[in-house]
């Protein structure tokens, strides 16, 4: 069985014209376990990976209830940019893309939560 040191359960988006691209994803430590996922930037994940961390995505079975290990991740440089991605071989539901999106889960700024609930 495949060792991983970091999972992935989700990512955050940005759109840029017609162009969506990752910026942070929601990353656990794996040392002890499953650990608390902390909203992490790219650039911080492709340090781990180039320091020879193993990182995989991971989603939750509903059916089996427990965690799936999905695709490695890894990442490439082109045109300048860093952008993570897992094997091109990989199935759609474990590569990067078909992550959770987290921008629609959690609030990025919690006073405009404040401000819609006064409003009501």
């Amino acid at each position: 069985m495949e060792t991983w040191d970091y999972y992935i359960s989700g990512i955050w988006k940005l759109k840029t014209g017609d162009a969506e691209h990752i910026t942070d994803v929601f990353l656990h430590d794996a040392s002890s376990g499953f650990g608390k996922g902390v909203k992490t930037q790219i650039d911080d994940v492709v340090s781990l990976l180039k320091d020879g961390a193993r990182i995989t995505t991971i989603t939750w079975n509903y059916h089996l209830i427990q965690w799936r290990y999905g695709a490695k991740v890894d990442f490439v440089e082109t045109d300048g940019c860093t952008i993570l991605r897992t094997h091109p071989d990989a199935s759609t539901f474990d590569d990067l893309e078909s992550a959770i999106q987290m921008q629609y889960l959690m609030a990025e700024e919690p006073e405009q939560l404040e401000t819609r609930k006064s409003t009501r």
